[in-house]
């Protein structure tokens, strides 16, 4: 019998502790991991260094990536998710500057997939779910915006993984 290979699908949150929506992607998927564990998942807490990020996905080196976090773009309003793909929207500069400041404690989203992507880090197969913020104050919980949205940020990770 031929068996279709199995993907190797990670799933990595990015958050910041004790800044209540920026920390919405460390905290879902360590509330998410069971779920995840049913399905053969590797959950990783990815919230560190861009360039630490990048030694673990060469270690797991994952077919699928599905990166959960949040921004504040200012563009949506608070609670909005959007998922896309990363895109190589950044000059040698941009990578030199966000490294810089990866290394000196700078971790979202940004600086983990511009730095990840220019050097190759990334799986071909990278999907981002990323929440506007509407509360960055230090603190615990979310705004009740993104409270709103987790049933919907729970299914599109869900989603993502069955894809």
């Amino acid at each position: 019998m031929n068996e279709e290979p199995t993907r190797k699908v990670m799933v990595g949150g990015i958050g910041l502790p004790w800044r209540r929506d920026l920390d919405i992607g460390r905290m879902l998927i360590g509330e998410m991991e069971l779920e995840m564990a049913d399905r053969a998942v590797i959950v990783e807490d990815l919230s560190y260094s861009a360039h630490r990020v990048m030694h673990t996905l060469q270690e797991h080196q994952p077919d699928r990536l599905i990166l959960v976090g949040s921004m504040h773009r200012g563009a949506d309003p608070p609670g909005t998710i959007r998922t896309y793909r990363p895109t190589a929207d950044f000059t040698e500069d941009d990578v030199v500057a966000m490294l810089g400041e990866a290394v000196g404690g700078i971790i979202d989203l940004d600086h983990t997939l511009v730095v990840n992507q220019y050097f190759g880090a990334l799986p071909d197969d990278t999907v981002v779910i990323e929440i506007e913020t509407g509360d960055e104050a230090f603190g615990v919980g979310y705004s009740d915006e993104v409270e709103a949205a987790l049933p919907a940020i729970r299914a599109a990770v869900m989603a993502e993984i069955e894809t």
